[in-house]
Order: structure tokens, then C-alpha cells, then sequence
């Protein structure tokens, strides 16, 4: 627990001459942060400060204690970070709350060894479920078990008859279920495989295993009901209080549909949001539903709708990255594309006619290729109908995952103005077996943050939560070191492509904002909103394993203390 005192000690220093009367606004000093480490990055050499002070909701002053004391009145409260570590907000760019939500309700596979070991976890579940309804989980990854192959819907069928299993893997990009969800779903060996997905099958037999990848995964869960407003309200609460309890103070929640959004807004407007939500639509399809542009109100509002998602692959564990060349273990599959270079250029057309920005999700060399024209190509068609549009640069739009990239496309990111949005932890969970999925060559454009960051971009860093786990400390971890937590492997995986202390947590607070355009967010400087991450060690002095360790704190949304503080 921090301590509250009472009396000045010795704090921040300041950027710039501090005035008494240098607050934001009229308003009254509120809050001074003191007794610890605090870093702004309003500053070139990211030096810390002494204290910082919070009124209205802002920074109010930030600098030399005594002079941040300057500000204070007898209502202002002051808060002993006792030697704890103080940075801007740490933000997720790449999040997906409502599928966290509902793995909280659901059975939790992550780490299982084997399909039985998922089938136990998933028993406990069902005995919590009534009659009828679906049990669904989320988390196994084949490639972490003994035997390394999909598993068969009869072992489901024998486990739970004819209540309708569907079990997700870790990355969302395949399903496994039973016989009572294909039927449900309307999915037999005549059923052919949609555009972008694919629906695995018994070679002698042509029935289908009960695994089903990307677009085919729609099928299953057009056939599950419709979730309630009240479940999506429940959903969203507990979501957004699982991330700001890991240090969170805001997410960029990639593919919402409207009911999702309804969702949003309906904690947005109740002051019930504890996190800052920037929202992307999910899809061409939910496009063409919504009515309207952004939603892109004031820095101080805890929701905005920023752009759509599209999706141009899969996900390279299960195969469905789109590559320029064969699987180096599935000789003759290249992966699957989701939509056409045509369909994804319109979509991006109209979606940047219409003032979004867009979110491309490309995983393959191939996918990456085809999302970058399709961006370019949708700005010129856009551009064309709509003069007023600004520059593509400052559309803000970018790629999701670009895990994997031709060396030549990597500069084209920062000549487009297109951002890499990554995410550190799908490295160090993926490099086990991408090896095996790619051949040593690829690997030379492999989650290739370094590389990025050399062509001159930014890269933007999130989770993409829950097929990761929710904990930014796990990210900057993965970012310093393309190491497991155990340490493995020695040195880490391609270490040259590791990113600094710094460029780490920039990734997750001033690069984060500066992907959404919020000027006012991700960093500490007079008037910005105050937005803050304690941490019980300093990230950009500490070692990654004692980052590993650290404990968070507590958080601040625009001056608002999260539990811990209060």
C-alpha cells in the first residue's frame, strides 16, 4: 500500500518553468505523486522527475517537488509512491475484451498438455453449465502437447453426448468441436469448405474431424444464441476490470460487431468503463450496418470509435497465414487468404471514404504483401471520391500481427505511413515451432521489430489478449528479451531484433496512443490526461526477470485511482 502523506518530501522535476499558477484549467491540485521514480517521456532522453501533479483530471504540473508544491491547497491529497516506479498509462493496441469476457466464463485451456487434459478442464466447466446450452472454452494449442496433431470430435463426443462442445484454440483461428456443433451448425461431409476457411476431414472417409479453421469456424457460431445485453454488460464489466487490475489503463479493442459496441457505449455512459476503449468494427459486413463515421470526442472520454478491422489471412499455428511460398511442414498448402486482394481493397476503400482508419490483420508473407497494397490501392479509390481526405499517413491505418514479412516490404510500412501493430508475447510463444512452419530463410523477416524500427516506424504493442495472457509485463518482458519466462532459449530468439527498455514501454504507451492520433494520451506533460501505471520496479532499469516479478501497483484514468491507491 502506498503511503498518503501528509507533508512535502522531495519529488519530481519539470520540463520547462513551473509556475504556481501553471495548472490545468482553473481547477484545484488534487493529487501529487512523490517519493519514487517518475518518467513523462516528454522528455528526448527520457529522464525521470521528481513529482507530478493531477487536477481535473490532467496533468496539472510535473517537475521538482518543491515546486509541484507550489500548487498544492489544503485539499490536495499526496501520495508516497515509496520508491515505486510511475509511468504514462500503459495501454493493449491490440485487444479483443469481449473474447477475454467470456473466457472468464468459460473453460480455461491455456497450458493443457493433451486433448484428455482440455476434456477434464472442460468436464468442471459443464457442471456448471444447465441442459442444453453450449460449453465453450478457449486456449489449447496442439503444438504444446506430446502428440502434436488436431484432435477428433469423438473424443468430445464420448465425453458430452449431445451437448454442443465448442472449444477454441489459443489464437481463435480454429475450432475443435463435437458432433451435436457440426450438426447444429449444419456442417457433413457434403458441406464444402467456405471462402477463407477451411473444414478438416478424414481422408478415407471425407467425414469432417470436428476441426474447423477461420472462416469455417463462422458456421459453428452462427448456430450458438445470440448473446443478451445483460451477458454483453457482464462481459464488458469483467473484462475491463481483469485489465486494469494488470496494469492497463486502456485498450484498442480490434472487431467489435454492433451489439458489442452497444455494449460500449451503454458502460460509457453509465461512468461504469474503468479502462479507456479505443473501438474498431468488426468487418466489412459490420460496415455496411453502421450508420455513421468515427466517434472520436474529447481525450477525457473513456470511449471512441476509431476504425474497422479487416482480416486478409489465418494464424500461422494453425496454418492459415497466407504465404509467398509452400509450408516448409505441409508441403503444397500455402495457408488461406480471407478475402481477395479486390475485396479487401474495396473494403479499406470505403471504410477510409467514410473517415475510419483501418486495421488490416496480416500474419503471412503473403498476407502482408496483399495488406499493404490493399491499404495503398483503398486510399487512391477513397482519395478519389473524396478529395478532403487527409494524407494516408495521418489516417492512422495499420497492420495487425505483420509477424511475418518479406525483408523488401518492411520499409514499405514506413513509406506508406502504415504502423506495424505487434505483439511481443506472439513471438516467445510462436518461436517454439515457426522454425518448422517456415524454414530458417523466413525467419530473417520473422517478428521483426528491430528491423521495423530500423525503416523508421513506430511499432505500436499489445497482447491481442486472450490468445495471449492480459499482463503488459509479459510483453515488455518478451520485448527485451524474445525469451520464454523460463529464460529459454539462451540469449533469446533472433536477439537482434529485441527492443530497447525504453522502445518497449514506449510501445505500450506513447506509440499506442500516437496509433489512435490522441495527442493528450501516452505520455505526462502539463495538460495531457492523467493516465498512469505504478509498478513496484522501474522496466526501463530493472532486469526483464524482475520485470517478470513485478507487482502492479496501482493505475490512474484520467486522475481517477484505481482500488489500490484509493
Amino acid at each position: 500500500m502506498l503511503r498518503r502523506s501528509t507533508s512535502a518530501c522531495a519529488v519530481v522535476a519539470i520540463l520547462g518553468t513551473l509556475h504556481p499558477q501553471a495548472t490545468s484549467g482553473s481547477e484545484t491540485v488534487e493529487i501529487i505523486f512523490h517519493g519514487g521514480t517518475i518518467y513523462s517521456f516528454s522528455r528526448d532522453d527520457g529522464s525521470p522527475v521528481e513529482a507530478i501533479a493531477v487536477a481535473g483530471g490532467r496533468v496539472a504540473a510535473i517537475g521538482p517537488l518543491a515546486e509541484v508544491e507550489n500548487l498544492a491547497t489544503s485539499a490536495t491529497r499526496r501520495i508516497d509512491l515509496q520508491g515505486a516506479t510511475l509511468l504514462p498509462g500503459l495501454v493493449d493496441a491490440h485487444a479483443h475484451l469481449f473474447n477475454l469476457g467470456r473466457s472468464l466464463q468459460q473453460a480455461q485451456l491455456r497450458g493443457t498438455v493433451s486433448a484428455d487434459d482440455c476434456i477434464e478442464r472442460a468436464q468442471a466447466t459443464e457442471a456448471t453449465l444447465p441442459p442444453g446450452v453450449w460449453l465453450q472454452g478457449r486456449g489449447w494449442d496442439q503444438n504444446d502437447w506430446e502428440v502434436q496433431m488436431y484432435p477428433d470430435r469423438r473424443l468430445l463426443d464420448e465425453a458430452f453426448g449431445d451437448r454442443p462442445v465448442y472449444l477454441r484454440r489459443i489464437d481463435g483461428h480454429a475450432a475443435w468441436v463435437n458432433s451435436a456443433a457440426l450438426a447444429a451448425a449444419g456442417i457433413d461431409s457434403d458441406t464444402p469448405d467456405p471462402e477463407g476457411g477451411e473444414i478438416l476431414r478424414d481422408p478415407a472417409t471425407g467425414e469432417a474431424t470436428g476441426i474447423v479453421i477461420d472462416a469455417a469456424e463462422d458456421l459453428v457460431t452462427d448456430a450458438i444464441p445470440v448473446e443478451t445485453a445483460e451477458q454483453l454488460d457482464r462481459i464488458v464489466a469483467l473484462a475491463a476490470e481483469d485489465a486494469r487490475a494488470k496494469g492497463l489503463v486502456g485498450v484498442h479493442e480490434m472487431g467489435v460487431t454492433l451489439a458489442q459496441w452497444g455494449a460500449l457505449q451503454r458502460a460509457a455512459a453509465a461512468g461504469t468503463l474503468p479502462i479507456r476503449v479505443v473501438a474498431y468494427l468488426g468487418g466489412r459486413k459490420v460496415l455496411d450496418e453502421y450508420e455513421g463515421g468515427p466517434i472520436r470526442p474529447e481525450a477525457s472520454a473513456r470511449l471512441r470509435l476509431e476504425g474497422v478491422k479487416l482480416y486478409a489471412d489465418g494464424a500461422l499455428g494453425s496454418r492459415g497465414a497466407a504465404l509467398l511460398a509452400d509450408y516448409s511442414d505441409r508441403p503444397g498448402h500455402r495457408g488461406l487468404m480471407q478475402s481477395s486482394e479486390e475485396a479487401l481493397t474495396q473494403a479499406a476503400a470505403k471504410s477510409l471514404e467514410r473517415g475510419f482508419s483501418v486495421a488490416l490483420h496480416a500474419i503471412g508473407d503473403r498476407g502482408n504483401r496483399i495488406a499493404l497494397a490493399a491499404i495503398s490501392n483503398g486510399y487512391a479509390a477513397a482519395k478519389h471520391a473524396r478529395q478532403d481526405l487527409p494524407d494516408l499517413r495521418d489516417m492512422r491505418c495499420r497492420i495487425e500481427h505483420a509477424q511475418i514479412v518479406h525483408p523488401d516490404d518492411i520499409p514499405r510500412f514506413g513509406q506508406l505511413g502504415i504502423l506495424p501493430s505487434m505483439q511481443p508475447t506472439h513471438c516467445t510463444s510462436d518461436m517454439p515451432w515457426a522454425p518448422v512452419r517456415l524454414g530458417e530463410a523466413r525467419l530473417v523477416g520473422a517478428y521483426a521489430w528491430r528491423s521495423f524500427r530500423a525503416s523508421g516506424t513506430i511499432v505500436p504493442l499489445g497482447s491481442d489478449f486472450p490468445v495471449e495472457k492480459v499482463s503488459p509485463l509479459l510483453g515488455l518482458h518478451a520485448a527485451l528479451t524474445r525469451q520464454q519466462p523460463d529464460g529459454n532459449p539462451e540469449g533469446g530468439w533472433s536477439p537482434d531484433q529485441r527492443l530497447s527498455p525504453q522502445e518497449a514501454v514506449l510501445g505500450f504507451t506513447a506509440w499506442a496512443a500516437d496509433a489512435c492520433g490522441v495527442a493528450e494520451w501516452g505520455r505526462l506533460r502539463r495538460g495531457d490526461q492523467a493516465d498512469m501505471t505504478i509498478l513496484s520496479v522501474d522496466p526501463l532499469k530493472h532486469g526483464p526477470q524482475e520485470i517478470l516479478g513485478a507487482r502492479v501497483v496501482g493505475t490512474v484514468v484520467g486522475g481517477e485511482l484505481s482500488a489500490q491507491l484509493r
